[in-house]
């Protein structure tokens, strides 16, 4: 199996598992939240409440003027390209609970963000160190 080969492998093997991840963490923080009991919401801190104003739809329109730069420098981006898009689907994660949470729940989106920043991160020093051993800097 040629490097680029392996590096495609590791680069959808890893977004998979955090999308799996945060698919699975929305789903449950979000769940548990709709389905709060009066006497729950009371007591506790967090709920579920759309927030949807002037700096959301600043913000959305933001991410999403970058996440279509992401896919138009797709291919030119490699090895690169899926851990920016890591970042940036941790950006949208964390903007999920930004708009529809109040409270501690908020937290959550934060730590999505941040593991797939780290994530995303050394996997992009990993490809800047070992971009000249796996001939990744080659053109032609």
């Amino acid at each position: 199996m040629s490097a680029k080969k392996e590096i495609q492998t590791i680069n959808w093997t890893m977004l998979g598992v955090l999308a799996l991840a945060g698919l699975v963490s929305a789903g449950r923080a979000l769940g548990g939240l709709k389905n709060m009991t009066l006497e729950e919401e009371t007591q506790g801190q967090t709920s579920y409440e759309i927030q949807w104003e002037q700096p959301e739809i600043m913000f959305a329109v933001v991410l999403g003027g970058i996440t279509l730069l992401l896919l138009f420098f797709w291919k030119r981006l490699f090895p690169y390209n899926v851990p920016c898009a890591m970042v940036v689907g941790g950006a949208w994660y964390a903007f999920l609970f930004q708009v529809t949470t109040v409270g501690w729940a908020r937290l959550i989106g934060f730590m999505g963000f941040f593991i797939a920043v780290a994530v995303g991160l050394v996997m992009m020093m990993i490809y800047a160190f070992g971009a000249r051993k796996w001939g990744l800097r080659n053109r032609g």
